[in-house]
């Protein structure tokens, strides 16, 4: 599986934690096999990861679960740019994507 598969089938998920802790466990497990990318699979598997661990044991409301959604699935529209771009747009898309996801995504 790789990077592209893992986010079409976490757009296609029903939004939640389910579909967040699919998407770090495919995304830390790409980083084993795809050193070259790791950075960008880390980025996204700790966000991802974040939403499980603060939301797992909550109740949420759909609009909330459907909004992490979209900023996730936007963040994994960034990841998969930065994969098919030369070396030094990808290091620039992966630091784009880590300051998008410290200082603007507050929800996770």
């Amino acid at each position: 599986m790789n990077f592209q598969d893992i986010s079409t089938r976490f757009e296609n998920d029903l939004s939640g934690s389910d579909a967040f802790k699919l998407l770090y466990r495919g995304a830390f497990d790409l980083m084993k096999s795809d050193l070259d990318n790791a950075g960008l699979y880390f980025v996204i598997g700790v966000a991802a990861q974040a939403f499980v661990q603060k939301y797992e044991d909550q109740g949420i409301t759909v609009e909330f679960a459907d909004n992490a959604k979209a900023t996730m699935v936007a963040l994994n529209t960034r990841i998969l740019a930065a994969l098919a771009a030369e070396p030094s747009q990808r290091l620039r898309i992966l630091g784009e994507v880590a300051t998008e996801y410290e200082w603007n995504v507050t929800a996770f």
